[in-house]
C-alpha cells in the first residue's frame, strides 16, 4: 500500500513538473507585448483642461503590436502635474486601464510648462509586461495677437457714421479667442464676436483700442487706432 502511494506521489510530481515545464516553455516562446504611441513626443499647452476635446494636441493613441494582446495599461507619473483622461474620466496614478482591443485613445493635460517623462506599462494575457516612456512637452500658453481694421459702411443719415470693426485677423495659435475688449472714446465694450458695427454721432477724432482674451483668460497686447470724422 505504501509503495502504491509513493508511486502515485511520484507520478503527481512528474506530471506537475511536466505541466510547469510546458507552461514555462509556452511563456518563454510567446513574444512580449509591444506598446506603440501615435506620437513620439506629445506637445500640449499648459492648463488646457477644458479645450482638450476641441483640439487634437492632447490626444494620444495607444496600440499593441500584436492584435491578440489585450491592452492592460498602467500609467506612472511621478511629477503629479500630468493628467490623463479616458472616456471623459480622469485616470489616477497607478490605476490600470483595461481595454478589450488593440487600440485606444486617451487625452493628456498638464498643470505647468516643462518637459516630462511618463512611464507606461503594458501587460498581456500571459502576464508579460513591457515598459515604454512617453515624452510630454508642455508649452507655456502664448499671448494672442490682436488685429483691428475699421471700415465706414454707412453715412447716409445726418450725424450718424456707422463703422465696421473687424478683428477677425486676430490670431491665437494654441487655443481659442473668447472675448474682444474695446475701448471706444473711453467707453468699454466687450463682445464674443470678431466683427461688430459701431455708430459714431459726433465729428472729430475717434480713439479706439482693442485687446483680446483667450480661453485661459490670458490677455493680448493692446492695439490702438484713430479715425477722423469730418
Amino acid at each position: 500500500m505504501k509503495k502504491q502511494l509513493l508511486l502515485i506521489g511520484y507520478l503527481v510530481v512528474i506530471l506537475s513538473v511536466g505541466c510547469n515545464d510546458k507552461y514555462q516553455s509556452l511563456f518563454d516562446a510567446a513574444p512580449k507585448p509591444v506598446l506603440i504611441f501615435s506620437k513620439d513626443t506629445l506637445s500640449i499647452r499648459e492648463k488646457d483642461y477644458s479645450n482638450i476635446n476641441q483640439t487634437n494636441n492632447g490626444k494620444l493613441y495607444l496600440r499593441s503590436a500584436f492584435d491578440n494582446h489585450q491592452l492592460n495599461i498602467q500609467i506612472t507619473d511621478t511629477s503629479g502635474k500630468l493628467h490623463f483622461e479616458y472616456n471623459g474620466l480622469r485616470l489616477q496614478t497607478y490605476q490600470p486601464l483595461i481595454v478589450a482591443g488593440d487600440s485606444t485613445a486617451i487625452f493628456c493635460s498638464c498643470d505647468t510648462a516643462g518637459i516630462y517623462g511618463v512611464d507606461f506599462y503594458i501587460t498581456d494575457q500571459l502576464g508579460k509586461t513591457t515598459g515604454q516612456q512617453l515624452i510630454v512637452n508642455c508649452l507655456a500658453n502664448q499671448k494672442a495677437k490682436a488685429s483691428l481694421s475699421l471700415q465706414l459702411i454707412d453715412s447716409t443719415q445726418a450725424e450718424n457714421w456707422i463703422y465696421k470693426f473687424d478683428a477677425s485677423a486676430s490670431k491665437k495659435m494654441d487655443g481659442i479667442i473668447t472675448a474682444y475688449h474695446y475701448m471706444i472714446n473711453g467707453q468699454p465694450v466687450t463682445t464674443t464676436r470678431p466683427v461688430m458695427n459701431w455708430s459714431f454721432h459726433n465729428r472729430g477724432l475717434q480713439v479706439i483700442s482693442l485687446f483680446i482674451t483667450d480661453d485661459l483668460k490670458k490677455n493680448s497686447d493692446t492695439v490702438n487706432t484713430k479715425i477722423l470724422i469730418q
